[in-house]
């Protein structure tokens, strides 16, 4: 619990000929006595000869001067209720607030010697755990803590921001407090400079980190009120958000946040950080503001970082391939979409690349994306369920606006690759007995609407496609089936990852016998080089056997792949 002092009126009796005899033996009773003789005495010299006894006690303890004795006392005590300004603090003491600009000086070198925090100019309060050390009777030491990156700090104010969103555990105050302290100590980034000269009071200053975190330690472009309930109060975002909606908001007034557009038009419920916010605080972190390439983004793939791997597939499947990569071709594509708007038609590329395990579809879409010049933006569908009611349909709403986000700040849109896109992607359920199933149809109603809308490029993959909804197959506009690679095509998956299999007698046999994936030859390989690598053995006819018997037993059992006629 935190020790607060106790509340007085009692104004200091004129005049003062004689020092205070009460001889202080605590921190706290010193400050009490400070701050119960000093209500309306103008803050004059004949008071810090009254109190010198338990101004001197603080100096010694705090190694403060007799000014600071004064100030650190009276905002703990009117600092339990709210943030103390100037000129609440002239009212206390009964001067002028031209006579308490003087106290700057002194409240700033407080701030500091980490005994009180200030979110913004002139503004100050206490720091609970000082409060701590002050209740027990002990002096309080700060530990700094210094990042070499800036990512590396904004992971530190995301973990934090969940450590004091615990029910029960420490108050929103103390996060703005920490938050403030470890801004104090990484003042060499760009990102803390530019942050506290927009100054900001602590629930914007609050706001705008929780948005650059968002942005960039979640790849989150926009973002609505209940993103920011780990970094502000609870009431000042009800209030903000009719701010922010109405345009009058600080935040918007500073050009640091600006309503998301879909498709041209505001939406007053989503928000995201302006061009000016990105530039002044994220250029650290963002190595391409327009491009939105992110140095720490888990999730998006520049092209650029693509490597090049030959790939092989049957005739049929290569032919369709080398046909997606001719029309996403960035002149193409342009031309296409135009085309298409102009004839009053759907944009969106819309792609299935269905077969099963091991066949090649994801390694497909990536080198499409290469090719063709386009980051990729990876999804796997698998992870996007939660345990937590509607969050599950939240995240799939989410993958879209963040997609939407992307391709309104690339000058080449890339590619949404929706991974393991099989259970989302099945027959809807028509007899809903259970919140499961309630669950799963809504997640597909979204998708099915974000791919009505899509104004961009769309590949999903899947193993499974008997079970296919029919109002899912009219919306993929190309549809690519992966089956296992024919005799000729394995030949060259075979050589291309065991070159020595050219010097082996009878290989032909091998590849002839085997009607493996791509995926399950690359298990085989890896077989090789383990076996090269820990007994210095060569591949020879026998070990691929034996490795080729091995794969047949894990083999699991092949899925019929096709398409289910619409009814």
């Amino acid at each position: 619990m935190v020790n607060r002092i106790s509340r007085s009126n009692t104004p200091l009796k004129d005049p003062y000929l004689f020092p205070l005899e009460t001889e202080p033996t605590a921190i706290i009773e010193a400050m009490n006595l400070i701050v119960e003789h000093s209500k309306n005495t103008g803050f004059t010299d004949n008071l810090l000869f009254y109190l010198q006894k338990p101004i001197h006690y603080l100096c010694e303890r705090l190694h403060i001067n007799e000014k600071q004795a004064i100030l650190l006392s009276v905002v703990c005590e009117l600092g339990a209720d709210r943030d103390v300004t100037i000129s609440k603090l002239s009212q206390f003491f009964g001067c002028s607030n031209l006579n308490a600009l003087t106290f700057v000086k002194e409240l700033d070198d407080l701030v500091n010697k980490n005994l009180l925090v200030s979110y913004s100019s002139r503004i100050y309060n206490t720091r609970s755990d000082v409060m701590d050390a002050f209740g027990n009777n002990e002096i309080y030491h700060h530990e700094s803590v210094v990042y070499d990156t800036c990512i590396k700090m904004m992971h530190a104010i995301e973990s934090m921001s969940y450590q004091f969103n615990i029910p029960f555990a420490r108050t929103n105050e103390e996060f703005h407090n920490e938050l403030q302290l470890l801004l104090d100590d990484n003042q060499h980034f760009m990102f803390t400079k530019t942050l506290k000269g927009y100054n900001l009071d602590r629930n914007d200053q609050g706001m705008l980190v929780g948005a650059c975190i968002l942005l960039c330690c979640h790849d989150k472009f926009s973002f609505d009120p209940d993103d920011f309930t780990r970094f502000v109060d609870r009431d000042y975002l009800s209030n903000s958000w009719d701010e922010l909606a109405n345009g009058t908001h600080n935040l918007i007034f500073q050009d640091l946040i600006e309503p998301s557009c879909d498709n041209g038009f505001e939406d007053d419920e989503q928000f995201e950080l302006t061009k000016k916010a990105k530039r002044e605080l994220l250029s650290e972190v963002i190595s391409n503001i327009d491009g939105v390439q992110f140095k720490n983004m888990k999730d998006y793939i520049p092209f650029n970082s693509i490597a090049p791997k030959q790939l092989y597939f049957n005739d049929s499947v290569d032919k369709q391939i080398k046909r997606l990569s001719g029309l996403l071709q960035q002149e193409n594509y342009l031309g296409i979409h135009d085309r298409l708007v102009q004839n009053g038609l759907r944009t969106g590329f819309a792609c299935l690349f269905y077969g099963g395990p091991g066949t090649g579809k994801t390694e497909a879409a990536l080198q499409l994306a290469r090719m063709t010049g386009r980051g990729i933006y990876q999804v796997n569908m698998a992870n996007i369920r939660s345990k937590w009611v509607g969050e599950s349909e939240k995240n799939v709403k989410n993958i879209f606006k963040q997609y939407r986000s992307i391709v309104n700040h690339s000058e080449v849109a890339p590619i949404l690759l929706l991974n393991e896109a099989d259970a989302l992607l099945g027959n809807r359920f028509t007899n809903i007995n259970r919140s499961v199933e309630k669950m799963e149809n809504t997640m597909q109603n979204i998708i099915l609407e974000a791919m009505e809308k899509l104004d961009g490029i769309l590949i999903a993959t899947t193993n499974l496609t008997e079970n296919l909804d029919s109002a899912f197959e009219r919306r993929f506009l190309f549809k690519v089936k992966f089956g296992n690679p024919d005799a000729s095509a394995r030949l060259h998956i075979w050589e291309d990852m065991i070159p020595e299999i050219k010097d082996i007698e009878n290989h032909d046999r091998i590849v002839e016998s085997y009607a493996f994936s791509g995926g399950q030859i690359e298990n085989i390989a890896r077989k090789c080089r383990i076996e090269s690598i820990l007994e210095g053995k060569k591949p020879d006819f026998g070990m691929l056997k034996t490795f080729c018997d091995e794969e047949l037993l894990v083999k699991h059992e092949n899925h019929i792949i096709g398409f289910k006629n619409a009814s």
